[in-house]
């Protein structure tokens, strides 16, 4: 029976592992614009956010561009009205403050907004919870950020989606949601505040027609992990990569890390956690020690250069 058990387990994890493969490699794109005009990205002048944007204007979107830096706002605003010919409006919000949400939700009043990703995020430095410089302001800025922005954005543009019957919600979270790792302790758990509230959101609203992804990205090649990565490779894909791969998926698979090696890095995750806890744990702890420690070997040899 044991063995039985442990063979039909396999097979039902092997079976979604080729599942994911196939949607994230070949299936067609979801019409977006079906689902309304707009889509709403927060932290979109870069990285993830900016390749989320680009790719739902080449499907035929207007994009509403919200992020903190109005310079960068209007560049990227540029660029995709130029690229793209689709209508773009820029909203300047700093989600580290708590009196932006009247002025966000007045810009997007009337729009037929039929996507929204909550991609907007910020991280801390590599510590021990006490040796994080200005723990106080960091902590709270990491919270208004990586869950605030989350469940306002989401409360804000819900209600229209519900009453037209349709939409799709993008919560992007991390592998570190997976298990808790030592040394980025309160960033891991933000990301999986993002897991528990998109998966308990989806439950909610999937007999409303509304389509809540949950996506879990390991290391993509942006400027945040430039620090650690020489270039793109098959386990860190540019962020084009990762969100072409990612949209394939939005009306297929509800939780996914959004890449395929990705998907069995997250899988190989869960196992461990679920075996062994205190294991996972510990392999999060000298995973960060590596990490910080190939940083400043990074640090160390551009200085030199």
């Amino acid at each position: 029976m044991v063995t039985f058990s442990v063979l039909a387990w396999a097979g039902v994890q092997l079976f979604h592992q080729m599942r994911r493969l196939l949607v994230h490699a070949f299936a067609p794109y979801p019409l977006f614009p079906s689902f309304g005009a707009w889509a709403v990205i927060t932290g979109c002048t870069d990285g993830i956010g900016l390749s989320y944007a680009k790719e739902l204007a080449r499907r035929g979107m207007k994009i509403v561009l919200i992020s903190r830096n109005p310079e960068k706002l209007e560049a990227v605003a540029w660029q995709i009205k130029k690229e793209f010919s689709v209508e773009t409006l820029v909203v300047q919000a700093d989600f580290r403050k708590l009196d932006i949400y009247e002025g966000i939700k007045e810009k997007l009043a009337g729009l037929d907004v039929g996507v929204l990703v909550n991609n907007v995020g910020i991280t801390t430095d590599i510590q021990s919870f006490l040796d994080v410089p200005e723990g106080d302001k960091a902590y709270q800025d990491l919270i208004l950020v990586n869950n605030m922005s989350l469940v306002r954005m989401t409360h804000m543009v819900l209600p229209g989606m519900v009453e037209k019957g349709k939409g799709i919600i993008i919560n992007v979270s991390s592998l570190s949601a997976v298990s808790p790792i030592p040394l980025i302790a309160t960033y891991a758990a933000t990301k999986a505040f993002v897991d528990s509230f998109s998966r308990s959101l989806a439950w909610e609203y999937k007999s409303k027609g509304i389509h809540v992804h949950l996506v879990g990205p390991g290391f993509v090649y942006t400027k945040k992990t430039d620090q650690l990565l020489d270039r793109p490779s098959l386990g860190a894909p540019t962020p084009d990569t990762f969100v072409r791969s990612d949209l394939r998926s939005i009306t297929k698979i509800q939780v996914t890390s959004g890449y395929w090696l990705h998907n069995l890095q997250r899988d190989a995750a869960c196992f461990v956690n679920y075996v062994s806890p205190a294991f996972a744990t510990s392999l999060g702890w000298w995973g960060m020690k590596f990490v910080l420690e190939k940083s400043k070997q990074r640090s160390e040899k551009r200085k030199k250069q």
